[in-house]
């Protein structure tokens, strides 16, 4: 299974909804790349002198080798640049288990726990404290 399609099994399970839409196109995309990888351009020419060298030696093991640098290049200039990005899209849309206990912590009845500022303000108004109000503006911030 290519990351695209766990991605794309991940989303039907759990429909983005409207506001995620972008999102989830965006975890798409990464997948899809990470799916077509190929190495950096920082090690084009290196791999280019390489595949020269190896002609001109006439060694039929070269471009073996070759191929199997291209592809551990790929495979970890992938999984170091584009990685993390999905991880985070995954994890905006709640589709990583950190995510998700992240989102359910403190929550008794499974719904999301509230931000901090909204449990500050809450606390403030139960105990009778008067709104916050800057210094330099004249009313309610």
């Amino acid at each position: 299974m290519s990351v695209r399609d766990a991605v794309d099994t991940a989303l039907a399970a759990e429909p983005a909804g409207q506001r995620d839409v972008a999102t989830a196109e965006l975890a798409r995309t990464y997948a899809t790349l990470i799916d077509q990888a190929a190495p950096a351009a920082k090690y084009t020419k290196a791999l280019d002198w390489l595949t020269r060298a190896a002609a001109d030696d006439e060694d039929d093991d070269a471009g073996r080798h070759i191929d199997t640098i291209r592809v551990a290049l790929a495979a970890h200039s992938v999984a170091s640049d584009l990685g993390p990005k999905l991880l985070a899209a995954l994890e905006a849309l709640l589709l990583s288990p950190r995510a998700r206990g992240v989102a359910m912590k403190g929550g008794t009845d499974g719904k999301p726990a509230a931000s901090p500022l909204d449990e500050l303000a809450a606390r403030r108004a139960g105990i009778g404290c008067p709104p916050a109000v800057h210094p330099t503006t004249e009313g309610l911030v």
